[in-house]
């Protein structure tokens, strides 16, 4: 069996040509370092980027809305703070006035009910310390509504949690 001779086995691997290096030697250089700055580059983003904490874990940009039920006697009443379902209490002496923490892109709402022998009471809604609107409510089992568009982005204080206030 023949053996291979040097230069059959030198054209197995390919070399470059002589000079090679030495003529793309400032493409080479600038494709180098392009390549290492782009590294540093997202290592540092990477690195320096503060959304690491998942989407359901980020506080939610909230408003303060401040729910008011004026009258006498007792009323059912049912609002919106951060959960889409709302709360009700029932029979709650009034006046009665609650502050919570809504959500930005939720529409605040307040709802009362007055009891079977009537009477006469009214909600307000106020966003951000603004009186955005009032309804009244009369007679037996009589309804009210008051709701809102909440308006805008939230400063940066208005991203910390709720605390309710008792009125």
């Amino acid at each position: 069996m023949p053996t291979a001779t040097t230069a059959e086995a030198e054209s197995d691997n390919p070399q470059p040509p002589p000079g090679f290096f030495s003529r793309h030697r400032r493409t080479l250089t600038a494709a180098l370092t392009a390549t290492a700055l782009a590294a540093a580059v997202l290592l540092g983003y990477t690195l320096t980027r503060d959304d690491d904490t998942p989407p359901e874990q980020r506080p939610v940009p909230t408003a303060p809305v401040t729910y008011t039920v004026d009258g006498e006697g007792t009323a059912q009443i049912t609002y919106f703070a951060r959960s889409a379902t709302g709360a009700t209490v029932r029979a709650a002496n009034l006046p009665w006035r609650k502050t919570v923490r809504v959500p930005l892109g939720q529409t605040p709402a307040v709802t009362l009910v007055l009891p079977d022998d009537g009477g006469r009471a009214t909600c307000t809604l106020a966003i951000r310390g603004n009186h955005t609107q009032r309804s009244t409510a009369a007679g037996p089992n009589g309804r009210a509504t008051c709701s809102a568009d909440l308006p805008g982005r939230a400063s940066n204080d208005e991203t910390s949690r709720a605390s309710p206030t008792w009125g």
